[in-house]
């Protein structure tokens, strides 16, 4: 048997490509999809924050198609920045054009410079991943970082220069990892933040840029609206028995691969697929050795406090889809207008606004506190008319949102997933590996999660004597 902890995206994806009855996969809340769900209320939906499919594995692309036909929406990025009292598209670096005159020579000249700094002495990127072991390519790690390593905000500045990382990328990433930006590593920027040419920021200062940058110009967004339709239809597919919910997990020995149930029961393994976040799953785990446990008591997440909003009348920003917010007139990082993806999230006459406020675990103030700054905001932004238009609200937290990659992730993860997959546990997913995966890297870890369970049971078989 196989046991997967965690019916998210990546465990359901497993299970659903292991294809066997003999996996048992456990899920401790009433339904699958872990942060990949949505909340249907008062005729709003609303997804746990934003969740949008950006493929560009072929592969995986035709396994979601395959798994809702005619069911998906595909989608133009229509992302936007607050910045100086006006709206930028993003990405910020290349659509400088609306700003003030100080601010846009300050942008180029720090852009220019850096380009020069890196003529003269041209600083090493930051450290590429590298495969755990060899019959796991998908499962990588970085090194420990160096003594003289560059921190995110070195990197930002050497990369973009002091103007862009003041408008932007300090108080914007200072806002969402909430400590300062030298004790965040820069491992995690090779995909997600785009460095384009010089012309390509000229361009951008002068007449704003219509060329497509980052990893996500285009997705996938479910018609009927939520995205839970994708959990959804990889559960359905499974084999009567397998998925099994308000399922928590007590307890795990790893070296005999012994699941322990908050029920008493238990389950021996074969292999166990962990996609529970590793710092809840290192403590589940009964022996695990004292320096492991203490290393990943280290490892540091970001939570997200949700203010979902339904609104009487038509979206003050129609087309918008999400609005990046770097400065301190507003609680909220970044604020989510569901409409734009489909009208389906929203009775008629309606539209919706979600607000993301990023905190250190123990440090967000009240529920209250949270929506009434944010309704003041969205008020004071255009984003909402008045108080009076809110007709349905709601708040809730995601415990842990974001990893946080930092010097003490990067000394702990490598023994840390080591120690378990030399004992037959692998952790996989965003939260299992500890890492920062987009929705496609969730499905494709799951899938690739399956293929290392049939290869082992293959060496197996191959290793046994043949019965005559």
């Amino acid at each position: 048997m196989v046991v997967i902890l965690g019916a998210g995206l990546a465990g359901l994806a497993a299970a659903h490509q292991l294809g066997s009855r003999d996996v048992l996969l456990l899920e401790r809340d009433e339904e699958p999809g872990g942060l990949c769900r949505s909340s249907r209320q008062a005729g709003f939906t609303f997804d746990r924050t934003g969740h949008l499919l950006h493929l560009r594995d072929p592969e995986i692309r035709r396994f979601v198609l395959e798994l809702l036909p005619g069911g998906w929406a595909e989608l133009h990025r229509s992302a936007w920045i607050a910045s100086h009292g006006t709206l930028v598209p993003y990405p910020f670096q290349v659509n400088t054009s609306g700003l003030p005159l100080d601010v846009r020579l300050e942008c180029l000249l720090g852009f220019v410079e850096a380009l020069r700094s890196e003529q003269r002495a041209p600083s090493p990127p930051p450290p590429a991943p590298r495969p755990l072991a060899p019959d796991l390519p998908w499962l990588t790690v970085a090194p420990p970082a160096a003594p003289d390593e560059p921190s995110f905000q070195d990197w930002a500045l050497r990369t973009f220069g002091a103007g862009f990382a003041r408008h932007f990328f300090t108080p914007y990433n200072e806002k969402l990892w909430r400590r300062p930006l030298s004790q965040v590593t820069a491992d995690w920027t090779s995909w997600s933040i785009p460095r384009p040419e010089l012309a390509d920021v000229l361009r951008g200062a002068l007449a704003g840029s219509d060329k497509a940058f980052g990893y996500n110009p285009q997705f996938l967004y479910p018609r009927e609206g939520g995205i839970d339709h994708l959990p959804r239809a990889l559960a359905a597919r499974l084999p009567k028995g397998v998925l099994r919910t308000n399922a928590p997990v007590a307890g795990l020995n790893a070296e005999r691969r012994r699941v322990r149930l908050a029920v008493g029961e238990t389950h021996e393994a074969e292999a166990v697929l962990a996609t529970l976040p590793l710092p809840t799953l290192a403590r589940l785990t009964e022996d695990l050795p004292a320096e492991l446990r203490a290393a990943a008591a280290r490892l540091a997440h970001i939570s997200v406090r949700v203010v979902n909003l339904g609104v009487r009348g038509p979206a003050a920003r129609p087309g918008a889809q999400w609005i990046y917010v770097p400065g301190p007139e507003a609680p909220y990082h970044r604020i989510g207008l569901p409409c734009a993806l489909t009208p389906a999230m929203a009775p008629a006459g309606h539209h919706s606004l979600v607000a993301e406020i990023a905190f250190r675990p123990g440090e967000a103030p009240t529920p209250a506190e949270s929506a009434a700054q944010t309704r003041r905001a969205l008020i004071a932004a255009g984003l909402l008319g008045s108080e009076r238009d809110v007709v349905f609200e709601q708040v809730l937290d995601i415990p842990e949102a974001y990893v946080v990659f930092d010097r003490a992730r990067r000394e702990a993860l490598p023994a840390l997933l080591r120690w378990y997959v030399e004992r037959g546990v692998l952790p996989l997913g965003r939260y299992g590996a500890w890492d920062y995966l987009s929705m496609e890297d969730c499905l494709r870890h799951g899938r690739q999660a399956a293929a290392w369970v049939s290869a082992r049971r293959a060496g197996r078989a191959a290793t046994e004597p043949r019965r005559r």
